[in-house]
């Protein structure tokens, strides 16, 4: 009877500590290798609307393209060891990942409410601890459509090291100033992100390559362990333009504006099983389906929804800020 209780006892704590992150410190610096699945909304702008007559992932009340979802099976993010908020590392840069790219703080643009969100328990502000981040590799693709960021941006044959692009990010503790290292996660995250977006022929489009010049910014309050298993989450409180890469006269000439990002999300840790498409496919739905803001893994809002206000572009060299109205033969002074 006593062997059987100790052998229930045993299988309780197994089972606990299945259900427990692999550590609650920050690691040290290095990469993780984890998949993902990702998909995006694209507004399109109003003169360019004819070219998706006939396009079943168009809806042309709306004027919404809707990708496929997309599945990447290397997906690389590298982080930097743990630093402080505010500090000489923080603020000059600090070497992420084994490629040692260095981001430092001026590069960053955090999202609104970053890292709270309005969280309750969570504490943020100088010597918080935390770690800066890259997306170092990034290549879904799916349904002809692919986004390519990292060593992918400048090409979807090869890669390239360096990218001509990098996509920084930054994970801060939730447990705030004088957290212990015990107490680094749960943690949010954000990442700013450039993209090239191949999206293919349909209707009468006939298929392009697209980027953003200010960047993407993606985010998630729910950090658990590296790599974790979040969506991070685009939505409408900042306006990013996406631009075509190249001239395709008449229809339209290189920088030319095709549209909007209306929401965007990249599901890491994913895989293309059947039920996690299933249920990152759910999540974007009910995602595209609220009013902007955070949103977590049940989809409920976190925090007031900001005010939408155009994305900021890393200097040194700046876009100019989009307007929200999308403008026939617009441009933006772009950083390919």
């Amino acid at each position: 009877m006593i062997a059987r209780k100790n052998l229930f006892a045993v299988l309780l704590i197994a089972i606990a500590l299945a259900t427990v992150p692999a550590f609650a410190q920050f690691p040290g610096r290095g990469n993780d290798l984890t998949t993902s699945l990702g998909s995006f909304q694209i507004q399109i702008n109003n003169n360019l609307v004819p070219l998706f007559n006939g396009c079943p992932a168009f809806d042309a009340t709306s004027k919404i393209l809707k990708s496929p979802t997309m599945y990447d099976p290397a997906t690389i993010v590298g982080r930097s060891n743990v630093i402080a908020d505010g500090d000489a590392n923080d603020q000059n840069g600090v070497p992420v990942g084994t490629a040692g790219t260095n981001v430092s703080e001026s590069m960053l643009f955090p999202p609104p409410g970053f890292p709270c969100f309005g969280i309750a328990g969570c504490s943020s502000g100088a010597t918080t601890r935390e770690v800066h981040t890259e997306v170092r590799s990034l290549k879904l693709s799916g349904g002809g459509a692919a986004v390519r960021a990292g060593l992918w941006y400048d090409s979807a044959t090869a890669t390239t090291d360096p990218p001509s692009r990098i996509s920084p990010g930054e994970v801060e503790s939730q447990s705030g100033p004088g957290g212990a290292p015990a107490n680094d996660f749960p943690a949010s995250s954000f990442f700013d992100i450039f993209v090239r977006v191949d999206v293919p022929a349909c209707g009468g489009f006939p298929g392009a390559t697209l980027y953003n010049s200010s960047p993407l910014l993606v985010k998630n309050s729910s950090l658990t362990q590296f790599p974790p298993r979040v969506v991070y989450l685009h939505d409408s409180s900042t306006i990013v333009p996406i631009l075509f890469l190249y001239d395709n006269l008449p229809a339209w000439h290189k920088d030319d504006i095709l549209g909007y990002f209306l929401l965007a999300g990249h599901g890491v840790g994913f895989t293309n099983s059947q039920s996690d498409i299933d249920e990152f496919n759910n999540y974007m739905n009910c995602a595209g389906s609220s009013s902007g803001g955070l949103v977590t893994h049940e989809c409920a809002l976190i925090g007031p929804s900001p005010s939408p206000s155009p994305s900021p572009t890393p200097q040194p060299s700046p876009s100019p800020a989009p307007s929200p109205t999308p403008v026939a033969g617009s441009k933006v002074t772009p950083q390919r």
